[in-house]
């Protein structure tokens, strides 16, 4: 029960730590050259959603990695 309570304390930490990353890297990136003027509350919006997704996306990547290379101990 205690491995299932740390497991999930990593996977919080880690996509935490995607999202923000996600969305440094969001901030380097012109999104007013697609949006329409006066739409400064969408963009953000936007952009919000896009580093939450990127950042799901990549942690989601880590934690499989992760879990996947634990198991390969079962395999010797």
């Amino acid at each position: 029960m205690f491995q299932l309570g740390v497991h999930a304390l990593i996977s919080i930490v880690i996509y935490l730590i995607t999202i923000a990353l996600s969305f440094q890297i969001m901030k380097s990136v012109q999104i007013e050259k697609i949006i329409r003027k006066n739409k400064v509350f969408e963009a953000q919006l936007l952009m919000v959603f896009a580093a939450i997704a990127m950042g799901f996306l990549v942690g989601n990547f880590l934690i499989t990695l992760i879990d996947t290379s634990l198991q390969l101990s079962n395999f010797f």
